[in-house]
């Protein structure tokens, strides 16, 4: 069968690759976060640029994290959705919020106790590469129109990573570690053994199966969305203002809501059971 030479080749739209590069610039980030992290070890720092490099090494993090959630709206906001961004979110998700966090708190703390410190950073990396490798499962097996289905299993990994260096978060808000309630602190953030067992723990909630809350069940009252917004407004000035305690903030009200998510799946579930439906588990645009 002959070619047809007079057949044009297939273009893409630019706009639909913008999730993509969205992607590329977290794992981007997520990269950097380590590069800062191993330029914060150097002997030739002194303490304060040590600290900036720190901070920066976080700042990457976070950033990744906010690019994930932004990556797959535009995706659906573009109608851009592909097998290709698909497997790409999953290989960014895994060097950000994974291979990054990991190596930053080794770095940071847990270098300190040798072996077994790296035993643990590779524990939490492998737990986040089993929490994508089960969410993609589910995404494929899961039925859309079912309400239990916009749970998660587990925590997300971008709040996984945030909360892995929630310690290190924490210690950049103390002034002096050399005297008084700052200097016990500052030991008790910075031992590498509460650190490896924060790392386990927070290894251990990204693979548990505790059902946790997640983006697609907010809905805001159509005569709300103005207090909506004067409240993103004070996260945002509140998070340029002083990043370190709004996160440390974020990350203390998110483990508070975690015994939350838990009951109101069951009662969700049990709901259901019971043949009752709520009109909020309807996704309209309305």
């Amino acid at each position: 069968m002959e070619k047809n030479n007079n057949q044009r080749p297939r273009k893409v739209p630019f706009h639909k690759m913008i999730p993509n590069m969205i992607t590329l610039t977290a794992m981007a980030s997520g990269m950097s976060s380590i590069k800062f992290a191993i330029a914060a070890t150097s002997p030739t720092l002194t303490k304060a640029e040590a600290f900036q490099k720190w901070e920066l090494s976080v700042l990457c993090i976070v950033a990744a994290a906010f690019m994930d959630a932004f990556d797959g709206a535009a995706a659906r906001l573009l109608k851009a959705q592909s097998k290709l961004g698909a497997e790409l979110d999953s290989f960014s998700d895994f060097i950000c919020f994974g291979v990054a966090p990991a190596i930053v708190v080794y770095l940071w703390s847990l270098d300190a106790i040798g072996r077994w410190g790296w035993t643990v950073a590779l524990l939490f990396a492998m737990a986040t590469a089993l929490r994508l490798a089960r969410f993609n499962i589910a995404s494929d097996d899961k039925d859309p129109n079912d309400p239990l289905s916009k749970y998660f299993t587990g925590v997300p990994s971008p709040m996984g990573a945030a909360l892995a260096i929630l310690p290190l978060i924490m210690s950049f808000q103390i002034d002096d570690p050399s005297q008084g309630v700052d200097k016990i602190a500052a030991g008790v953030l910075g031992n590498p053994h509460i650190v490896g067992a924060w790392l386990l723990i927070s290894a251990a909630l990204m693979v548990s199966h505790i059902p946790t809350f997640s983006t697609k069940q907010i809905r805001i009252a159509y005569k709300m969305r103005i207090i909506a917004l004067a409240i993103f407004c004070i996260l945002i000035a509140s998070l340029l203002a002083d990043p370190w305690a709004t996160l440390s903030l974020l990350s203390a009200i998110y483990l508070g809501a975690l015994p939350f998510g838990l009951l109101h799946y069951n009662r969700k579930a049990a709901a259901l059971s019971a043949g009752e439906k709520d009109p909020d588990d309807q996704d309209t645009d309305e």
